[in-house]
């Protein structure tokens, strides 16, 4: 019988593989972007106030409260992470909570399970309001690939298989032969090179604290 030690270890290594970490230099630009009330409100009130706080125990029906209380205390903190370029450790600890995956025969592997992790609920509003503005400002910029679908307002898996469709009943319109290759990469988020990603953030003209 494994020691509830070794079963930790297990699922760490399951959920959480390590990656070969490469570290660049690279330089931020001067340039800086700022976010308004409005948009801060709107990252705290479009959250699930059902939705498991993290290590620090505070929801999202609690920070709703203190929006009453001091609005402007919120503003002033969410502003001066997004200023500073700042996202405190604390709000990178998360809970991990281990979930049965549905329908498998057996729940011996650790595979047979899968990790949710609870982060900090004001920490989620910080990333909401700077995930809203790097979006309206690719949108803007029209940074985005004309076929990317994913993460984007108006375009959902309802449009893109209209697309495809279309693009198939086109070519049988035509006595041709259509072909879809589908691509399921495991872990591709994981592996992202983080140096490329924020060189490449630079490279389109996004504000230097949004980057770091």
């Amino acid at each position: 019988m494994a020691t509830a030690e070794e079963k930790e270890e297990i699922f760490m290594a399951q959920a959480f593989p390590s990656q070969a970490v490469v570290v660049r230099d690279i330089s931020f630009p001067d340039s800086a972007a700022d976010v308004s009330a409005c948009e801060i409100r709107q990252a705290l009130f479009t959250q699930v106030v059902k939705k498991a706080p993290g290590v620090d125990g505070i929801s999202f029906r609690a920070l709703r409260l203190l929006w009453r209380w001091a609005e402007d205390r919120v503003i002033s903190l969410v502003r001066g992470c997004i200023r500073k370029g700042f996202h405190p450790c604390t709000w990178k600890t998360a809970k991990g909570i281990l979930l049965r995956k549905q329908g498998k025969p057996t729940y011996i592997a650790a595979k047979a399970y899968r990790v949710i992790s609870l982060l900090s609920c004001l920490g989620k509003v910080v990333e909401k309001v700077i995930a809203t503005w790097i979006t309206n400002f690719c949108e803007k910029e029209d940074t985005f690939h004309r076929g990317q679908f994913g993460c984007r307002q108006g375009r959902g898996t309802s449009d893109v298989v209209a697309q495809l469709v279309a693009k198939v009943e086109k070519a049988w319109g035509t006595k041709r032969t259509a072909l879809a290759l589908l691509l399921d990469v495991k872990g591709a988020f994981d592996r992202v090179d983080k140096t490329q990603l924020l060189r490449r953030m630079t490279q389109v003209g996004i504000a230097g604290n949004i980057v770091r």
